[in-house]
């Protein structure tokens, strides 16, 4: 075989495995696109849980320390929602303090309002709430309180009029504008 027949071989053969890397790479691409959007939703719900997660280890035990409201309420009304008095964050060389955080849907948004950290117990006034919006596409809200020798039960069921102990455990149901729902079953003041 000469060797111009030799080269047009060559390079034929290097033309299909080229053609055949140019199209698993634009295969790669695609399914990346693809999947992008999806990732970024299961992002933003990670987030979203993992915030409410975290707040909600911090709520205030009413055993160790008195409050004159109730450490964590949960709203039916419009905008369905909860509200808690948490443990702020520990700031180095500074005194406990506690923190009002409000999460509610506002304009299809699950929102997370905080007040700014005050040492007092009583319930941090609500006048200056700092807004953060958590998750986009929300339609709705449904909460459940664990009552101890009773299980889950609607947030009327559990409450009370003045001061009490929070519950146990709280179950957060988000649905999504496009109707699906995700459920969470979250641990109250464990942290």
């Amino acid at each position: 075989m000469s060797a111009a027949k030799c080269a047009v071989v060559a390079i034929t053969v290097l033309s299909l495995v080229s053609l055949i890397a140019w199209r698993g790479l634009d295969s790669l691409v695609h399914t990346r696109e693809r999947l992008q959007p999806e990732a970024d939703e299961v992002r933003e719900l990670l987030v979203a849980f993992g915030q409410i997660e975290r707040d909600l280890a911090q709520v205030v035990n009413t055993s160790f320390v008195p409050l004159a409201t109730a450490p964590l309420t949960v709203r039916t009304g419009t905008p369905a929602g909860f509200e808690m008095v948490r443990f702020a964050p520990v700031i180095e060389g500074s005194p406990s303090a506690v923190q009002l955080v409000i999460y509610e849907i506002r304009d299809g948004r699950l929102m997370r309002l905080s007040s700014v950290p005050s040492v007092a117990l009583d319930a941090p006034p609500s006048s200056t709430l700092t807004e953060t919006p958590l998750l986009a596409g929300v339609q709705a809200m449904q909460l459940r309180v664990w009552q101890p020798g009773r299980g889950w039960a609607p947030p009327e069921a559990a409450s009370s009029p003045g001061p009490r102990a929070a519950p146990p455990g709280l179950e957060l149901i988000v649905e999504r504008a496009d109707g699906r729902q995700y459920r969470r079953v979250l641990l109250v003041g464990m942290g």
